[in-house]
């Protein structure tokens, strides 16, 4: 017998199939920018695991804010919205597309913190405190790593390494001050290593996030000026699986920490 969350991955199956129908015979041509414009929707889809994984929503509502069904849910709004944009005809469609995923984050947790009530402040100080220091190291390897190390320019290249960042800030922060627990097995063994060899498991993770951020970026590298869709998608994507479970550590740390 189906249960909820099988049922809600299958309706947004075929939402996400009837949309791509229409994007194929409408023939929407998708550019490279309008790619890179959808980074902002995977904070959406990390405050809606957060929301899903720390609130009593049941039934089938929950199912739409399991993994994968939140990834397929939001993709098929940002597909929705391109059919939209081109129906309507209009210009400048990733600016359009990257605003909404801004709106969106804010409804989304704005609408979060209203249902279920502000956040601790010391909660937010500490969220603060992770953001600012993801900007920092974001900020100081973009100027101390020479530029063939990390080939991809521009706010997209940056972006990867912000939101790996943040995701290091992010944990470290849940674990040293809020006393959370990390939940990624790959992520606390690493963390549990460095605390075994006798350094800062959450500095050797950061260390770690940007590492591998740097390789991305270097392995992404393109000769073709402006990088073309392939490229751009991959680089969202790479950046999203940072920014995705920084978000939801956010959110969790606010909905749940008190």
């Amino acid at each position: 017998m189906l249960n909820e969350t099988s049922i809600a991955f299958a309706a947004t199956g075929v939402l996400v199939a009837g949309v791509t129908w229409v994007l194929y015979h409408r023939r929407v041509a998708v550019t490279a920018a309008e790619i890179g414009a959808t980074l902002p929707w995977f904070a959406v889809i990390g405050i809606a695991v957060a929301v899903g994984r720390s609130t009593s929503v049941s039934g089938f509502p929950a199912g739409f804010l399991q993994s994968p069904t939140v990834y397929l849910v939001v993709g098929a709004l940002v597909a929705g919205l391109w059919v939209i944009f081109d129906f309507a005809g209009i210009q400048q469609r990733s600016r359009w597309m990257a605003a909404s995923g801004v709106l969106m984050t804010l409804i989304v947790g704005g609408g979060t913190v209203i249902t279920i009530g502000a956040p601790q402040p010391r909660v937010l100080v500490w969220n603060g405190v992770a953001v600012v220091l993801a900007v920092g190291v974001t900020v100081l390897v973009l100027w101390t790593v020479p530029s063939g190390y990390r080939s991809t320019p521009g706010w997209l290249g940056a972006g990867v390494l912000f939101a790996h960042a943040l995701d290091a800030t992010t944990t470290g922060v849940g674990l040293e001050k809020l006393g959370t627990t990390e939940r990624n097995p790959i992520s606390a063994a690493l963390i549990q290593m460095g605390e075994g060899a006798g350094v800062s498991g959450v500095l050797l993770f950061l260390v770690v996030k940007v590492a591998v951020a740097l390789l991305i970026l270097r392995a992404l590298d393109s000769d073709v000026d402006p990088a073309g869709r392939e490229t751009i998608s991959l680089l969202v994507v790479a950046a999203g699986a940072g920014l995705v479970p920084a978000v939801h550590n956010l959110t969790l740390f606010a909905l749940t920490v008190s």
